[in-house]
């Protein structure tokens, strides 16, 4: 069975200026004209059989990576040494530059001596407070001394690992914004890395589509830039919010990227499917006439005459529409000559 791929579009196919309103009653034609008979119209038909049939909707879309980080140092100094280079890939968790460190690690190794220090103070005056050696107060007081100092050790503690800069991804460093021996400022990135093993395609989903859009459904992609390639996936994101600026949907699709061929902001084009039958009904879009804001009719060729039926259409690719009711398989579809006829007009099949 052929295979034909559809693409459906928002706006409706058929305009009413182009066709304006018709007659189409054959009875009201003779009378106007004055004549009992008319006489036949040559037409060509085309008998209607059921095709396969894919409803689409192609969006364009940019590549990014799963995972995109600009990396900040939490706690500000001078870069002593980088562990990476560029283009080398990390795993989470891995050392990949180190800040000068001598201030903040000689205040750790005093707040950890304060904290000892202060604990030995603690177990002292535990041991004799049973006895009633010792107040209950001076007894408290060393154990919130104690804790005070513990609590600045491990400040301390956190800001010195802080100097140690690793990497928050499996990924790899894709560039260094600050060189050895530059001062690197808390909050301001100074390494980008990204993990593209896994891409992500955004793309944005026209509002009057947005409803057929949904979690799992499927998707292929092509890339200009990745000639002959048909990636194969489906939709793992659907935003809630139609964007005010071009009334559309985000969406994201997700494939694997082990090769590496696909690279971030690379332009894709998406082809969502957004129905698939196996027996639909499909006629050239120019068969269709309107004859009314809201009535679309055919012409069929029974009996040696033209027989109006009136039609809904569904998807389309191109010239193509798909019937969904007002057809039937095996039904002779006038698709030439039909401009001049009326319901009843007497025809002649074309060879």
């Amino acid at each position: 069975m052929k295979k034909i791929f559809l693409l459906l579009n928002v706006p409706a196919f058929l305009l009413f200026q182009l066709f304006g309103c018709r007659n189409t009653d054959l009875e009201h034609a003779n009378a106007s004209n004055g004549h009992s008979e008319i006489p036949p119209v040559t037409v060509r038909v085309q008998e209607l059989k059921p095709v396969h049939f894919e409803a689409t909707m192609q969006v364009a879309g940019v590549v990014k990576a799963l995972e995109d980080v600009h990396l900040s140092p939490e706690e500000g100094g001078v870069v002593q040494a980088w562990k990476a280079r560029k283009g080398q890939y990390v795993k989470q968790g891995e050392i990949i530059a180190v800040l000068k460190d001598e201030v903040i690690r000689a205040s750790y190794a005093a707040a950890e001596a304060q904290y000892k220090l202060a604990q030995l103070n603690y177990e002292k005056q535990e041991k004799i407070y049973p006895e009633q050696s010792i107040s209950e107060i001076q007894y408290k007081s060393a154990e919130f001394t104690r804790d005070a100092a513990k609590a600045q050790a491990d400040l301390m503690k956190a800001r010195w690992e802080r100097t140690q800069i690793r990497s928050p991804i499996n990924g790899v460093l894709d560039d260094r914004m600050v060189d050895e021996g530059e001062y690197a400022p808390p909050g301001v990135p100074m390494a980008h890395l990204v993990n593209i093993s896994t891409v992500k395609i955004l793309a944005d989903v026209p509002e009057m589509q947005a409803g057929s859009a949904t979690l799992g459904t499927p998707v292929s992609v092509t890339l200009d830039a990745v000639p002959g390639d048909t990636l194969v996936g489906k939709i793992s994101f659907v935003g809630k919010t139609v964007s005010p600026t071009n009334r559309s949907l985000p969406v994201e699709i997700y494939f694997e990227n082990h090769q590496g061929k696909l690279k971030p902001e690379m332009v894709a084009k998406a082809r969502i499917i957004l129905a698939s039958k196996d027996n639909a009904l499909l006629l050239s879009e120019n068969t269709v006439l309107q004859v009314d804001r809201n009535k679309l009719i055919v012409y069929v060729e029974n009996g040696g005459k033209a027989q109006e039926r009136l039609v809904k259409l569904g998807g389309r690719q191109g010239n193509l529409v798909e019937i969904v009711s007002g057809l039937a398989p095996g039904d002779h579809v006038i698709v030439s000559g039909f401009q001049r006829l009326v319901n009843g007009s007497p025809v002649i099949k074309s060879e």
